[in-house]
């Protein structure tokens, strides 16, 4: 019997509720798998009032679609302000998200 790959694991046409994911901790940080397909994954990232993720380097793309808050995302050697509604594309290297109010950002990312 074959396994199903990441994708099939989901049902096709599953709706999935933003609520759900959302995990919120005092001076902290969370991120939650939504989905991990073949072709991508979703997450959801959190992150309380003053909180940053320092720069680092990633091996993969994401694309990041701000939900609510304000922060400043440094890609590479650039550094750019977000707020609701910002999308923000950072390829392959070092990123970094500095958290200026309470922020929920959607990534779009390569399988990894």
């Amino acid at each position: 019997m074959s396994q199903p790959n990441k994708s099939q694991s989901h049902a096709e046409g599953q709706k999935y509720d933003l609520d759900r994911f959302l995990k919120f901790v005092p001076g902290d940080k969370t991120k939650s798998d939504v989905f991990k397909g073949e072709h991508f994954n979703i997450v959801v990232i959190c992150l309380d009032d003053g909180v940053e993720i320092p720069p680092h380097h990633e091996p993969y793309d994401v694309f990041f679609y701000v939900v609510s808050g304000k922060g400043v995302f440094t890609i590479g050697e650039k550094r750019c302000g977000a707020e609701p509604r910002s999308m923000i594309f950072s390829p392959a290297g070092v990123r970094g998200i500095k958290c200026l109010s309470r922020m929920t950002i959607l990534g779009v990312q390569e399988p990894h």
